[in-house]
Formats: structure tokens, sequence, C-alpha cells
């Protein structure tokens, strides 16, 4: 258990972020209301709270929460993206435009069949009634652009192309009823593109090397046997959804059946990445393992797109291969805390990402009452009361986040994760081992993903299945931000209540011995 003072003040931090987000966003002199608030909090809490909790935090450590949650709110805000005055979101008028920019990521497609992904603008020009073409003008700002499919499928990250269409604010449309917007807003993209018409700018060829074409190379390769959607969903089990072009219509079944992690490049992927280098390495020495996992750990990183909650697990890994060089225990509440503080130093905004989100609070369930669970189903076997612990504890800690941001609760979710868990792993292993082989040589790896043709369809079929029980799934709405962290807050207190019954039980225990 990490010192309960650097607990206290983690959570101060967190919670300073969070109130930006659950309150109005203002400040005073660059100092967040919200954040004086924390600050007051803070003291009362260190005149009180010592004097009751002997064993927890000290009258300094409330202090200094004070102080970091005041700090953490106004950081917090001074850092939510703000458009330039040149930002392309000013010329968005309803005209034509012709717009000039890089593209920076590759292209995926909408829902409505259309191509999508971010543009860096560099100028733009009105395109009058008469057809007539204003001068170009510099612009900065990132564009969200909505062209046509077969031509976005030849773009790349890095390419300088030609748009032509309407420049749209996306905070006057209906996404912003859905999140969208803020989701944008909060990447820095304030406008909109949508295109009919792109223009390949001649004299262009692509990089040599770039993990872009190295994550293309495994996809390619994952498909080629597979098709469509299995390929891809093997493509996504092993990178992550957010850097493979799956279909929607898997995207939502896994999404309805509880098994969107699977889709989501997190812990679980990181520990299995780690786990199959170390055990290729096992006869080697540990600091040789320990700088093969870390260079494992980079490259995945990358061929992820560089998703906040990669770079929170692979923190954690990064934690447990230091400890594996320099022969520490690691721990792993510390680890959590460390990483998850890390990250949101470094970028505040990140706080506000799903996939973050989720990832922080079931790596924290497991962490906390996987092993009380475990003891409550010491009655089956060990395998069985493992694969049941595991989602027993995810499940619950991310109740509430499901409710925020997909208003519905998935009922059959523990046992499916149950059943499809061994699926998971056999198509992660093989997905993993798969993508190495198609760095090196392409047709290997889709000789190794061939193999997975049936755990695929099985898992596929499985959670078709799932989602057609009567009442797969409640539907809940209304639920704030305030009701999580609400939430979250019992769940901790519970945690804390049963810690601190268990160490008198132990304490008295011990006494009796003694006697």
């Amino acid at each position: 258990m990490a010192p309960w003072g650097t607990i206290v003040i983690a959570a101060a931090y967190l919670t300073g972020l969070l109130v930006t987000g659950i309150t109005e966003s203002r400040t005073i002199g660059g100092i967040s209301n919200a954040g004086l608030i924390l600050l007051a909090v803070g003291v009362v809490c260190s005149l009180t709270v010592p004097q009751r909790w002997r064993m927890g935090a000290s009258r300094r450590h409330w202090m200094a929460a004070g102080v970091v949650g005041l700090v953490a709110a106004s950081y917090c805000i001074a850092r939510i993206p703000q458009p330039a005055p040149d930002d392309i979101s000013r010329f968005a008028s309803g005209h034509e435009r012709q717009v000039i920019g890089e593209v920076l990521q590759m292209p995926q497609t909408s829902r409505d069949e259309k191509g999508r992904f971010f543009l860096q603008a560099r100028s733009v020009r009105g395109v009058g009634s008469d057809r007539s073409i204003e001068a170009p003008r510099p612009v900065s700002g990132k564009l969200y652009v909505s062209a046509p499919l077969e031509p976005s499928k030849q773009l790349y990250p890095g390419q300088i192309i030609g748009l032509k269409g309407e420049v749209y604010a996306i905070r006057q449309r209906d996404e912003e009823k859905s999140g969208f917007g803020e989701y944008l807003s909060r990447k820095g993209c304030f406008s909109g593109f949508r295109s009919h018409w792109i223009e390949f700018i001649a004299d262009q060829t692509p990089p040599r090397w770039a993990l872009w074409k190295l994550r293309a190379r495994v996809v390619t390769a994952q498909d080629r046997w597979l098709g469509e959607p299995a390929g891809n969903l093997v493509s996504a089990m092993t990178l992550g959804r957010k850097a493979v072009d799956l279909p929607y219509e898997v995207r939502d079944s896994f999404i309805a059946a509880g098994l969107a992690h699977t889709l989501a490049a997190s812990g679980f992927h990181v520990s299995l990445l780690l786990a199959l280098v170390l055990g290729a390495l096992k006869t080697r020495r540990p600091q040789t393992r320990a700088i093969a996992g870390a260079s494992a750990l980079l490259i995945y990183v990358g061929l992820t797109g560089l998703q906040p909650s990669v770079i929170r697990a692979s923190l954690m890994g990064a934690g447990v291969l230091l400890g594996l060089a320099t022969k520490q225990k690691v721990n792993p509440l510390g680890g959590l805390l460390t990483a998850a503080m890390l990250i949101l130093l470094v970028n505040p905004q990140w706080i506000w990402d799903v996939g973050f989100q989720l990832s922080v609070v079931a790596t924290l369930g497991l962490i906390l009452t996987v092993g009380r669970i475990m003891r409550l189903l010491e009655w089956m076997p060990t395998t069985v009361a493992a694969m049941l612990a595991v989602p027993i504890a995810a499940y619950l800690w991310t109740i509430p986040l499901q409710l925020l941001y997909f208003q519905k609760l998935p009922i059959y979710s523990i046992f499916l994760n149950a059943v499809a868990t061994p699926l998971v792993i056999v198509i992660s292993t093989g997905g993993f081992i798969s993508a190495i082989a198609a760095s090196l040589m392409p047709i290997a790896g889709s000789f190794i993903a061939a193999n997975l043709y049936y755990p695929v369809h099985l898992l596929i079929w499985l959670v078709n299945k799932f989602n057609q029980l009567p009442g797969s799934s409640i539907e809940i709405t209304g639920v704030k931000g305030w009701h999580v962290v609400l939430s979250y807050a019992i769940y901790l207190a519970i945690c804390v209540w049963i810690w601190q019954r268990d160490s008198q039980n132990q304490g008295h225990a011990h006494q009796s011995f003694i006697l």
C-alpha cells in the first residue's frame, strides 16, 4: 500500500482536474474558483481528519492536498485549447472554401461511409458565387475532415493535399449534444470540413520508414487471408481499435456485450506483450530482458498512436521492468498513481479521454478488489475463480463510466468475459506473434494470423449470441459527471473501511498470539 499522504495528494491533483469538467470553469486572475473550494476543503480536513484517522494522512499532507487541488484546477483550465486568432474556424461561414493542409493521421471510415481524418490547415481561400477564387490566406488549426471514401484511402500522414468544400464550426452542430464537439475541442480542433474534392499535390512520396507504414503492413498481413471483419478484429485486438479501421457493426456489438476493453489497447495488451518478450528471453540476464521489454513498449506505444491508456499501461510496465533490472519489488498502486500523475502533468486534458478513464479505474479495481473476490470464491477451483474475479472487479469499477458514456449496462458481461477470456488471450497472443512476423516478412505474418480463423469467428459468434439474449442490457439515462465522482468516492471509502477493519483484525490476532 502506498503511503496515505501520497495517496491523498495524488487524489487531490486528480480531483482538481476533474472539478473543472463537473463545474463551470471560471478563474479569477488565473486562479480557479473550484480550486479555491478544494483549498478550503484541504484546510478543514487538516484540522479535523488527523484526529479521527490517526493511521491516515497527516495535517501537513491535507494542507498540501488543498494547495495541490487549487494548482491542478487552475492548471487544467489554463491548458484548455483555445483557437488562435488565425484559426481556420474563423472562416466557418457556409461558403465554399479551398484549403491546403497536412494530413495528420491515416483516414478511417465514418458511419456514413466517408473518409474521416484530421488535417493541419495551412492556407484557405474563398470561392465566389461566380466561381472566382480569392487569394490564399495563411491559417492555423486542425480540421476534422469528412471526404469521399475512395480518394481518402490513398492519403497518408504528412502528405500535403488540397480540399474543396465547406468549413463549419463544430460547436454549432448537433455533435455537441452527443459530446463529440467537446471531444474535438479538447483535441484542439474547433471546426470541421465537408469536402467533395481532394487534390493530390504533385512531387510527394511517402517516407521510406514510418510507424504508420509498419502499422499498415501489420494490418494488411493479418487481413490477407482472414478477410473482413475477422482480420481487422485481430488487428484491433492487437493494436487497439483507434489504430485500425474496424467496421462499426463489430465495434458496436463488442461495446454492447461489455467487451469494449478487448478492442482498446491498454494494460491487458501491454502485459501480454511483456510476457511474450520476457518469456522469449527468460535465459538472459535481467538487465537484458528489461532493455528488450522497454524497446518493445516504445515500439508498441508508437504503433498504437500515442493513446493515453497505452502510455499509462506502458509506464506501469516500465516500472515493472525497472524492478526486474534492479531486483526490487514494485508496488502496483504506487505504479498506477505515478503513471497517471506523470501523464496528467504533461497533459491534464487527457483526463477526459474515455479510454484513459476506463483503463485507470479498471486497473485500480483489479489492484484493490481482485484479491478479496478471490477469497470469496476460494470454494471454486483457482483457475475458475481467477477467470471470474478479474471480470467481476473490472465490471464493478467501470459501471459508473459505462453509464455516463454509453447509457447502457451489459447484464451478461461478467459471464461472457469469463467464457471469452481464453479466446481473447489466444487471439491477442497470436496477433502479437503475427505482427512481429509481419514486420519482418508479411507472408509469415499472414500465415500465423490465418490460424486464428476459428477462434476469431467463434468470438464474434459468442458476442452476437449474447447480444441477442433477452434483457442483454439495461438502458439508463441521466447520469452526470458528479454522479460518477460520488460513486467512486463511495467505492474508495468502502475499500478504506475494509482495509482498516482487516488491519484491526490482524492487530487483535497478533495481540492474542503474544498473550
